[in-house]
């Protein structure tokens, strides 16, 4: 039978996750957060800046407190173990995406631990987030939620055990609170929605006394706090450094500093479109078995499905307090509306699928498919080795420049080119040139080429170098 073929499912996951994110990990360029966020990176892994006091470059962010230090710390070690050529943060997204998708199909496994005919269905939920477009964007663009959505599901998948499973139920809770803090301490209280989810199993199973929920709640809550505390006692960096990042960057973001829209429900919106393919897809399955007389859901698993959607929610509705909204922000909730949507369907799917005989001529046909899809996607993926997914003309202007000037060098430059970020943090990255927009003369000087000349200051003569967007000056 099929349901003991499930692997041919996981080629096609596998398939799915090279075309979609792999292939364009790998290339070169980088979206702008995640750029700004290596460059600080591969700093702290040089000795530039520290662990609570991140460091950007000589002109600018001297001191980076964008972001609460983790996702810099761990990137750094992996530049001090593995060099910091482009293919080492590469390596750094596969890692955490690895363990994403290991925890979405661990905590699959424990959902369906009763019934193992549904769990070898561990791979549609995987399937179903990978192919999200803001998920498969987010890892082939560096963003932090990456990471944090990395932390996150252990947090939830040790509280599921506690909570459902009911085996070890404080030591469990006491490792998913460990894990709600890595996660503040890669992306600030956004990191901390797990802690609603004891609550929210109390309103929809009312299996445990409201006594308990306090006890484990506090449990859930007081081990992030504790280790911050802890560590604020024994090194005034940490609480210097978690202010400078509440004061600079948190309080902004309330002040709509930052703000991206002038719509507090742009993000709701946001998370319906983002899931409109896999809700279609699975509409489409229950109303094609319906009119085969299949239409399976457990009361037990319903309980679940409002769970994951519960914790879903409270990682993404709280985006809409702020102004300051962005698609990737929401990485970090969708694991759980895959699952929910998953567990929805996998009843139904599983008594389609068993119908089918994995000796039919159909059937070989799709697992012949399957394997040439993998074999193709590989292929693909070797394909992009050395493309650029973006900024391909600067990026190739930046390297040559970068062979001249020596690394911790201060560039002049226009006010026009200073302001462009992307140039500015790929400097910062490969090179550790920082750009200066001030009024002293540097030895060297960079302008676009689209700008007018006479932004030139004069005493400087081109240097001869062929270039296609920037300008490499020289002081007479």
């Amino acid at each position: 039978m099929l349901i003991n073929k499930s692997y041919i499912f996981w080629v096609l996951t596998i398939a799915a996750i090279l075309f979609l994110i792999v292939s364009q990990l790998i290339q070169d360029g980088f979206f702008m957060d995640g750029l700004l966020y290596t460059a600080v990176s591969k700093n702290l892994a040089a000795g530039i800046g520290t662990f609570w006091n991140p460091h950007f470059s000589k002109t600018v962010r001297s001191s980076f407190h964008e972001q609460p230090p983790l996702y810099f710390g761990l990137l750094a070690i992996f530049y001090k173990v593995y060099g910091t050529g482009m293919y080492v943060e590469r390596l750094f997204m596969l890692v955490f995406l690895v363990i994403t998708l290991v925890y979405i199909a661990k905590l699959w496994n424990k959902i369906f631990i009763i019934d193992k005919s549904l769990a070898v269905y561990n791979w549609l939920p995987v399937l179903f987030y990978i192919s999200i477009p803001v998920c498969f964007w987010s890892y082939a663009n560096h963003v932090e939620e990456v990471v944090m959505c990395a932390f996150v599901l252990p947090s939830i998948y040790y509280a599921y055990i506690a909570l459902f499973l009911n085996q070890k139920t404080i030591l469990n809770l006491v490792i998913s609170g460990i894990f709600v803090f890595l996660s503040s301490l890669t992306k600030g209280p956004q990191g901390l929605f797990p802690i609603t989810c004891v609550v929210f199993y109390w309103i929809i199973t009312k299996s445990f006394s409201f006594k308990k929920i306090i006890v484990y709640s506090f449990i859930l809550v007081g081990i992030p706090i504790l280790i911050y505390a802890t560590l604020i006692l024994i090194n005034q960096d940490v609480y210097l450094s978690l202010q400078e990042y509440f004061s600079n960057r948190f309080v902004k973001t309330f002040h709509n500093v930052y703000a991206t829209t002038n719509n507090r429900l742009e993000i709701l919106v946001r998370l319906f479109t983002e899931l409109l393919p896999i809700i279609l897809v699975s509409v489409a399955i229950k109303i094609f078995a319906r009119k085969q007389n299949f239409n399976l859901q457990s009361p037990e698993n319903k309980h679940k499905i409002w769970w994951l959607l519960s914790v879903g929610l409270s990682g993404s509705l709280p985006l809409a307090i702020t102004t300051e909204q962005r698609g990737f922000y929401l990485v970090t909730s969708l694991p759980y509306f895959a699952l929910a949507v998953s567990v929805w369907l996998a009843p139904t799917l599983s008594a389609l699928l068993t119908k089918l005989n994995a000796n039919n001529t159909s059937f070989k046909i799709f697992s012949y498919s399957s394997i040439i899809i993998l074999i193709v996607s590989v292929g693909f993926c070797f394909s992009q080795l050395g493309n650029f997914k973006r900024d391909k003309a600067v990026l190739t202007d930046i390297y040559k420049i970068g062979t001249i000037i020596p690394a911790g060098e201060i560039v002049s430059t226009s006010n026009q080119t200073w302001a462009e970020w992307n140039i500015q943090a790929y400097f910062v990255r490969y090179f550790y040139i920082s750009l200066d927009q001030g009024t002293e003369k540097r030895k060297y000087f960079i302008s676009e080429k689209r700008l007018p000349k006479n932004l030139v200051p004069i005493g400087y003569q081109m240097y001869p170098i062929k270039t296609n967007e920037l300008n490499l000056y020289i002081l007479k």
